[in-house]
This record gives structure tokens, sequence and C-alpha cells, in this order.
């Protein structure tokens, strides 16, 4: 499917990318304002900029947290780790 590709992409490569691009704009500014495509196509384009500014913003922001508590979770471990520093007292170390 086109699209699957496109979202595999890195780079707008063609003319189609571009045009999946403001799709992929549009409709991340209608899930996160929980509005239908045809509101966000009705916008001005200054409106749109910006909600979608703030979309991205906040987006990145959640997965930044989510990230962190990932991590926290994956960390948070009571496990026990005995080391074995015998070799330190080798003569020939």
């Amino acid at each position: 499917m086109k699209i699957n590709d496109f979202l595999k992409k890195k780079h707008i490569e063609t003319a189609d990318d571009l045009g999946f691009q403001l799709q992929l704009f549009a409709y991340t500014v209608a899930k996160h304002y929980g509005i239908s495509l045809r509101e966000v196509y009705m916008m001005e384009e200054s409106m749109f900029k910006q909600s979608l500014a703030w979309a991205m913003a906040v987006e990145q922001e959640r997965e930044e947290e989510e990230k962190k508590e990932r991590l926290r979770n994956n960390s948070e471990s009571n496990d026990t780790v005995d080391f074995d520093y015998t070799f330190l007292e080798m003569e020939d170390f």
C-alpha cells in the first residue's frame, strides 16, 4: 500500500510523498483536536499551521515522557548482582 511505503520513508522523494505528508499533517491536527478532516481542510492556513505546531509539540512531549517512563520501569529492579574481584589479588595483575 502506498501509505505504508510512505510512512517507512525517511525523506520526501516524490510529489505523491508530498501529498501524503500534507494528509498526515491534516490527520495529526484532526486527531489531536478531535475534529474531522473536513474541519481541518476548512481551516485558514495560519490557523492550520498553528494547530499543527501545537499538536506536534504536544505529541513529541508525550513521546519523551513515555520513553522516560519506560526507562524508569525497566531500570527499577531489586536484582542483586555479585561481582568477583578476586582477580585483583593476583600477583600478575
